[in-house]
């Protein structure tokens, strides 16, 4: 058995499997200020439908739970970290400030950056140096570390990033820094950049190690308190968490180094709907994922998510590279916006209307929740268009307040001199539109037409909104799987354990050295092998990816080129790795490069087990006893037709296969619901997916 659980900004998804291959779906609303107690919640809840409030012991004797979570990320975009310090070779204590020099706009003298996450005075400068090569200019003043661990204590910090020139390489100060720390403050925990991100370059390095610095306590104490309760609730299983590549690592791994689990849940959502294009025969789609609280788009080619190297948060300036905090780890490429079923909508300065980016989250969520909330959001506008029923909202677990949301919007459609239809329409259009423009601004910068893929919509908002955005788009394919609306949770009973490693030895292709190519490579597998047999994966199922930033010597940044599998020491190696780093150069500039020798900068290793087989066939038992898939019919509003019109509302557990229905239509789920325009036709594929075609 196997329970997966999704932490978003809004709600907390839920999926379950039992011994006879049953899956069950739950939802509740997010607790933002005790993020255990949802998942416990939930936990408790789902147990109960199963009927055995001792669930969690079953005849192989444990329930496996996979977590996906947004803890590292607030912490971080909120500022709701511990109290951290950094400590850098001496004279480098501005690097946090400094950063590269570079600017994400030349031209604006008022050019801001986010604050770091370590505040000036907590900056420290040990006395050390040791060179590019490994010689030691300077010995570590280890009675100076001393004084700076003592200094910690008495500033009360609770964590510290150690981030020394060139440790990358050559750890031994590094190691011997955090051994000082925990003589004189052992209670104070210490995020090493050798042990965090062993790369080059100190700017990136550092701001890796400190982001991690500043969430780790956090996340250490929101590991033990689930397993503790989890262990006083009888139940005898491994807790397994979703990195931001895509794979599950064991709790240990996931608290010593929270920094990779920042894009959590959006990786859950992009590996799920990786698992529905294959299911569906699709070759290359656009995952689109839409919440309570953000939005991500993500391009999947040929079956596979993109995985970058570095990823970038809390940007100053949302759509410019260069105004956030880099972060070297691998992710995930996906674009997020602030743009989810809660973003709330105002007049702006210009007296025109704007949505988001905030939001109304689950505390006190959007008017129609009747918990508080008395700002318009995009799901007041989508209940009062129709597109939702404040019955059949979750299955009617969770009823709709109308009357609140219709108040919300009045307020603010006499603010902006309109009827409350067009303020209402004007919402879902505009978060519409600025989610088609930032696909389209992705799938531009990947060389690909977006109009030639399938969008795959879901999440909890997704479907309401995906034939808006396919329109906008041109897109003639949507797919809403079966179980859109907790399809990050999905996406967790099938992914599979694997641990990403990294470390850089730059090596000139001239002066190849097979002897520290098997070294380097021998060391990163051991290392992911250690993280995926804690996960109790068999040794003889771990299989072993290669991966190597390369570049032409002189360049400043790398590309990646995946690794022959030859022995290093056989002429044909390079020659094949040779070959695959020019085509890939061709490939992403349109051009070659010639007279330069070619060298590795970085080498990485994904080491994995298999992945995990998820059938949704089962869900369709929750129709129970139906057999007519017409539920109903309510007054719906498409811009096409310019009003509201009697929409036929269908239920997607009753459907058949093969059978068309024509728009427009309603076509409800538990946990979500698809909204299908006058120019489209949908019908359930054999896995009982929607396959919405417009024309």
């Amino acid at each position: 058995m196997k329970l997966a659980f999704d932490t978003g900004g809004t709600f907390t998804d839920f999926a379950m499997t039992d011994d006879d291959g049953n899956i069950l779906l739950h939802k509740v609303l997010s607790t933002p200020d005790a993020p255990a107690r949802a998942v416990l919640q939930g936990v408790d809840e789902l147990l109960a439908k199963v009927g055995d409030k001792k669930a969690g012991k079953t005849a192989s004797g444990t329930l496996q739970i996979l977590g996906a979570t947004t803890v590292v990320t607030n912490a971080v975009l909120e500022r709701r970290g511990v109290n951290t310090a950094f400590i850098t070779t001496d004279g480098f204590q501005d690097m946090l400030r400094i950063r590269t020099e570079g600017r994400y706009d030349l031209y604006d003298l008022r050019i801001q950056y986010p604050e770091p996450l370590v505040p000036r005075d907590l900056c420290f400068g040990a006395v050390e140096r040791i060179a590019a090569d490994g010689t030691v200019i300077t010995p570590l003043d280890e009675e100076g570390v001393r004084n700076i661990a003592r200094t910690l204590l008495e500033r009360e910090v609770k964590s510290v990033a150690v981030c020394l020139l060139h440790a990358y390489k050559y750890t031994q100060h590094e190691q011997r820094v955090a051994e000082l720390i925990a003589e004189v403050a052992p209670d104070i925990s210490v995020s090493l950049s050798s042990t965090v991100c062993p790369e080059v370059r100190e700017y990136d390095r550092a701001s890796t190690t400190v982001a991690n610095a500043y969430t780790r306590p956090m996340m250490v104490g929101h590991v033990n308190h689930l397993e503790r309760e989890l262990s006083q609730r009888g139940i005898d299983g491994q807790l397994l968490w979703m990195t931001s590549s895509g794979g599950v690592v064991p709790s240990s791994t996931a608290s010593r180094t929270p920094v990779r689990l920042i894009e959590s849940g959006p990786a859950a959502g992009a590996v799920a709907a990786a698992n529905y294009a294959r299911e569906a025969g699709e070759r290359s789609v656009l995952s689109f994922d839409m919440g309570g609280t953000t939005a991500k788009l993500c391009l999947i080619p040929n079956g596979q998510p993109m995985v970058a190297n570095e990823l970038e948060v809390a940007r100053h300036e949302r759509f410019r590279k260069g105004s956030g905090f880099p972060l070297k780890i691998q992710s995930i490429h996906m674009i997020e916006i602030g743009a989810g079923g809660g973003s709330i909508a105002a007049r702006n300065k210009m007296g025109l209307l704007a949505v988001g980016p905030r939001s109304a989250a689950a505390a006190p969520g959007p008017a129609c929740y009747g918990r508080g909330g008395t700002e318009p959001t995009v799901t007041d506008a989508d209940l009062l268009l129709g597109y939702l029923d404040e019955k059949s909202f979750l299955g009617g677990d969770f009823a709709l307040n109308r009357e609140a949301a219709r108040t919300a919007m009045a307020r603010l459609a006499d603010d902006l001199g309109i009827t409350l239809e067009r303020s209402a329409w004007g919402i879902h259009d505009m978060v519409n539109e600025s989610m088609a423009e930032a696909a389209s601004m992705q799938a531009t910068d990947s060389g690909v037409d977006p109009r030639a893929l399938p969008l795959i919509a879901f999440g909890g908002a997704g479907p309401v909104h995906a034939y808006g955005v396919a329109r906008k788009l041109g897109i003639r394919k949507v797919i809403c799987p079966l179980g859109a609306g907790v399809t990050s949770a999905i996406g967790l009973l099938g992914a599979p354990v694997a641990a990403d490693l990294s470390t850089s030895l730059p090596m000139r292709i001239s002066t190849w050295d097979p002897i520290a190519v098997r070294g380097v490579m021998d060391a990163l597998a051991a290392q992911g092998r250690e993280v995926v047999l804690a996960s109790r994966v068999p040794v003889d199922q771990i299989s072993y990816t290669y991966t190597l930033d390369m570049r032409h010597v002189g360049q400043g940044y790398e590309i990646s080129v995946a690794l022959p599998d030859l022995d290093p020491a056989d002429p044909a190696f390079l020659t094949e790795l040779l070959s695959r780093f020019h085509a890939n150069y061709v490939a992403l500039y349109g051009r070659s490069v010639s007279g330069t020798d070619a060298e590795v900068i970085t080498w990485r290793i994904r080491a994995s087990g298999p992945r995990g087989e998820v059938s949704l066939a089962n869900l369709r038992s929750k129709a129970g006893g139906v057999r007519n898939a017409l539920k109903g019919r309510r007054p719906v509003f498409f811009s096409e037709l310019g009003k509201y019109a009697l929409t036929p509302v269908y239920d997607h557990y009753a459907m058949q296969p093969g059978v068309p229905v024509e728009g427009p239509a309603i076509i409800e789920q538990r946990e979500s619901t698809v909204v299908m325009g006058p120019n489209a036709t949908a019908s359930l594929d054999e896995h009982h997916n929607l396959i919405m075609l417009l024309s």
